[in-house]
């Protein structure tokens, strides 16, 4: 997933928190003058190097005035991945499955300029509070697209200076035509605190902002990971690199970040994790696209992070996303596992080779089977997640049956099934554009399929995602991975470096479990035809192997995790839920 100041996203929101899940509203306290609209320079010097100067040309320690600064990540719609029906399950007050890194991030390029973060979905906006600010920003990408157009109108009614940026702004810069006084394409780390400095001292500005250059990565300040409140979220994020080294057709990543992977020093990186402890954190997604695009630096910080993962008593367990290509180096397996990993989401895409040569996935071609290689994976005491794809030009109406069948043999507990999505400026965008296949009015197929209608596509798709979310099918992948011994004693291992599973305050933890999913299921009438199942596999499959407390936890966590997943496919599939692609 990639990241960077207001392009810091990931772009289909498909790494999410898949193991257990664990402020108070600020004003400013003074007001600057306002720089109003007006103190733009014309569109015709948009290309002129105000706009592109690098960072280190700026003195951020002693700006000309301190600027009151609002950042925002805009309300998802339900999603698979955004855990709305699983959240309010679990003991305390978690909001959000895990924060938008490119909040933080943009306020640690902003020096010592005050700076307010606000997720909305966590908290609410508080509009009159907003014209209190210099400037506002938003950010986001493209599950957010309708509900960041409406926070930007909104904005175009308060008299504050009005930024945006992220993956969306890249790809369709034009759908925010009139709603900004400035847009940020790409990168934004040498053009944010650039602006600033700009906006702080009363220079001229630019509307359009974009970097001349790739960021250096090793020159990035920490993340402001102080100014989120961690009790609202199931994880936090940090980044490592940025860009992918391979060529899938239908990913934007390599568009917008490229195919040299840029990497943070192991200093930065273990700064960081220990930023993410002291703000409150126990677990970490490494938002990284592909974590391992560089084997060799990620094996110099996996070695790091085991040093201060043993100096700290394992305090946060990490999660990533990395290249199927992970199976075929043991020492890097055995390296993520000793770092506390504990899951990894994997673009597998599809069983069919055909497919994964037409989208120039190759990586997953190579060697010997992917069913050999998530083996691997898993034997090394790793948990795995997967992104799935239908609608490949080689996909026919099989496709459907063959992924069910690889997902439930290969116990690919939470598997991402997708639609396949033409983003703009890829190269599949761009061949389906040169044949007139793309569809601009729908947001859930925007493409003519080749070998089966785009309704055929749309209904054989929820039916696979309903079969994959049926509780039956849903815990026979959970107990997949425990039939291999490698798995089960590596994962108790882990969990006792960690000092994981105190029996008093697990059991105190999976009680409450137990007693909102009772109600939930009871409110809903599906406690006879869900919980049921639950209570099934409970007593034949999870007592079997994991008779204790910590079983018991874990267990009841994938249980709350699969109603998630089963309401909102069911409510999804009935429209009452707006979906994009996946959902």
């Amino acid at each position: 997933m990639g990241s960077d100041g207001f392009n810091l996203q990931p772009r289909d929101n498909r790494s999410v928190v898949d193991t257990c899940l664990e402020g108070q509203h600020l004003v400013p306290t003074t007001t600057s003058p306002v720089l109003t609209r007006s103190s733009l320079v014309p569109s015709d010097a948009e290309a002129q190097p105000s706009g592109v100067r690098s960072a280190s040309a700026v003195e951020l320690s002693a700006p000309a005035r301190t600027l009151q600064v609002c950042l925002i990540n805009p309300r998802f719609e339900p999603s698979f991945w955004g855990f709305e029906f699983a959240l309010p399950l679990y003991p305390g007050d978690r909001r959000s499955t895990m924060i938008n890194g490119a909040l933080p991030t943009l306020a640690g390029l902003g020096g010592s300029h005050d700076f307010r973060l606000l997720d909305e979905n966590v908290e609410d906006i508080d509009w009159d509070a907003l014209s209190s600010y210099d400037i506002v920003g938003v950010t986001g990408m493209n599950v957010q697209r309708v509900r960041m157009r409406e926070i930007l109108e909104r904005l175009r009614r308060i008299e504050t200076f009005v930024c945006v940026g992220g993956p969306l702004a890249y790809v369709e810069t034009e759908y925010f035509d009139g709603l900004y006084d400035a847009v940020f394409i790409g990168e934004a780390d040498e053009t944010w605190p650039r602006f600033l400095a700009d906006f702080a001292a009363g220079r001229p500005l630019v509307a359009r902002y974009e970097q001349s250059r790739k960021t250096d990565m090793s020159q990035l300040p920490s993340p402001r990971y102080d100014l989120l409140n961690a009790s609202r979220y199931g994880a936090g994020a940090l980044q490592f690199s940025r860009g992918c080294p391979f060529q899938c057709e239908f990913c934007d990543i390599i568009v917008i970040y490229g195919r040299v992977p840029r990497l943070k020093t192991p200093a930065q990186v273990i700064n960081e994790l220990d930023e993410l402890r002291k703000a409150g954190f126990f677990l970490a997604m490494v938002v990284d696209d592909n974590f391992i695009g560089n084997k060799r630096k990620a094996k110099e910080l996996l070695r790091e992070i085991i040093k201060w993962q043993e100096k700290h008593g394992y305090p946060l367990r990490l999660n990533t996303e990395a290249s199927l290509n992970l199976a075929d180096d043991e020492e890097l397996l055995e390296l993520m596992y000793r770092a506390n990993f504990r899951s990894i989401f994997i673009g597998i895409e599809t069983p069919k080779k055909a497919s994964l040569e037409e989208t120039k996935k190759f990586q997953n071609t190579r060697g010997d089977s992917m069913e050999e290689k998530l083996r691997r994976i898993q034997r090394a005491g790793l948990d795995i997640s997967a992104g799935f794809i239908v609608g490949f030009d080689n996909d026919d109406k099989e496709i459907f049956d063959a992924q069910y069948d690889f997902i439930q043999s290969n116990g690919v507990l939470l598997a991402m099934v997708g639609m396949l999505s033409a983003i703009p400026k890829t190269p599949l965008y761009e061949r389906l554009e040169k044949a007139g296949r793309l569809v601009s009015n729908d947001p859930n197929c925007n493409f003519h399929p080749k070998n089966m209608t785009r309704k055929e596509l749309r209904e054989n798709y929820w039916e696979l995602v309903r079969r994959l979310y049926t509780p039956e099918a849903f815990l026979e992948r959970y107990f997949m991975a425990y039939r291999l011994p490698e798995y089960h004693e590596r994962r108790a291992e882990i969990s006792r470096k960690a000092n994981e599973g105190r029996t008093l305050p697990t059991l105190g933890y999976s009680l409450i479990l137990l007693w909102n999913l009772f109600w939930t299921l009871l409110r809903d009438g599906s406690l006879f035809s869900v919980g049921r199942v639950y209570l099934r596999f409970f007593f034949r499959k999870n007592l079997k192997y994991r008779p204790n407390v910590i079983g018991l936890a874990m267990f009841l966590n994938r249980c709350v995790t699969h109603w998630h997943f089963y309401r909102f496919t069911r409510d999804a599939r009935s429209g009452r839920l707006l979906t994009y692609n996946s959902g």
